[in-house]
């Protein structure tokens, strides 16, 4: 694989991860729009398993970052300070607070709830 293959899988998997951050965040907007309508036990199991989803994607986030450093330092071979700069990472992303990441890009629904649906057949 050449230097320029290697530029291009970097750069994708860059892209990947801002992707995935607008995908949880397109979610969170389905999630405050259901439950805006859907009160209750449910409602709260619905968001809890959103929130475990925004938690896994920081994680895929945070690996994701790692291998496109790796993937740029690896289009010349790696130099010893390569190494340690990867090793320093590693440390980083053992440090990432996912439970702050995921809460950042999942917010909860603040909105007031709409007014109660009738339903037409009351009407007839």
């Amino acid at each position: 694989m050449n230097s320029t293959h290697l530029t291009r899988l970097a750069d994708d998997l860059d892209e990947m991860q801002r992707y995935l951050d607008r995908q949880v965040k397109r979610m969170d907007t389905v999630v405050d729009t259901i439950e805006a309508r859907w009160q209750g036990p449910a409602a709260k199991a619905y968001r809890r398993r959103h929130r475990d989803a925004a938690k896994e994607a920081v994680r895929i986030r945070e690996l994701m970052k790692l291998i496109e450093v790796a993937v740029r330092l690896s289009r010349d071979g790696f130099t010893e300070q390569e190494l340690d700069t990867l090793a320093a990472f590693r440390r980083i992303q053992m440090s990432v607070d996912v439970d702050r990441e995921a809460a950042e890009l999942s917010t909860p629904n603040t909105g007031s709830p709409p007014a109660p649906r009738t339903s037409r057949l009351q009407d007839l």
